[in-house]
């Protein structure tokens, strides 16, 4: 390959990059139900919170997860539970209802080996700990839809996960 056809090349393949990273993502295919736990002190962050890259936990106050939180009347869950996980630098969270299917009991769950959520049903993979729950594979890459984050706030020595 020539000097010129080389150049061609590249210049075709990071315009095809650009063009594909302007597509946008729908995060919004889960209904934006109201959530709120307040692990805002240390005791609690450090007892429910998460610590490392790729530690994570469920909350589901339907469900009663976990198992020995105490909900107030004033926490909620979201739609479909709420995903704890750690980032690469700080807490991240998400709805846990899968966005392709959008249902409030089909829920992704974590690959250990990988830290990427994943919806049983539908097989689609999101990337929770670096890309804000871009889809990675499946229906949801397909359609481009990622999974609801959350926010997750600095309050009093933990966090308060909110929408």
């Amino acid at each position: 390959m020539n000097h010129n056809a080389l150049l061609k090349y590249i210049f075709s393949a990071i315009l095809a990059a650009m063009i594909c990273s302007c597509e946008s993502v729908d995060d919004n295919r889960i209904p934006p139900v109201r959530v709120n736990i307040e692990l805002a002190d240390a005791g609690s962050w450090n007892v429910y919170g998460v610590a490392g890259y790729g530690d994570y936990r469920f909350f589901s106050k339907k469900d009663r997860i976990p198992g020995n939180y105490s909900y107030s009347e004033k926490e909620y869950t979201g739609f479909g539970g709420v995903l704890l996980i750690y980032g690469i630098d700080r807490p991240l969270a998400y709805d846990r209802a899968c966005p392709v299917e959008a249902k409030q009991d089909v829920v992704v769950t974590i690959d250990p080996e990988n830290y990427e959520a994943v919806c049983r049903t539908c097989g689609s993979r999101f990337n929770v700990c670096e890309a804000n729950g871009a889809p990675l594979s499946g229906p949801a890459l397909d359609n481009k839809y990622g999974m609801r984050t959350l926010y997750v706030v600095p309050s009093g020595g933990g966090y308060i996960i909110s929408n």
